[in-house]
């Protein structure tokens, strides 16, 4: 399940609202996990944030996807 942002700076910006929400070990002790997931860009250029384990407020709820296709990864030449 998936939330869909405009610009990769708005997902983190999500992200990191979880991380703190979740109280994850960067917010308390400065070092260690920072974001519960992260984004990862889309074919059509938008970024997707894996959202299945946050806590979703009822319009994020609304706007979730499942159905998203990843770029590539870019192969070593």
């Amino acid at each position: 399940m998936y939330l869909i942002f405009p610009t990769e700076e708005d997902a983190y910006a999500r992200a990191e609202e979880e991380g703190k929400s979740q109280h994850l070990s960067f917010y308390i002790n400065g070092v260690g996990s920072r974001y519960v997931t992260a984004p990862e860009q889309t074919v059509d250029g938008l970024w997707a944030l894996d959202v299945e384990t946050y806590d979703l407020d009822e319009g994020e709820q609304a706007t979730t996807t499942v159905e998203v296709i990843f770029l590539e990864p870019k192969e070593d030449i």
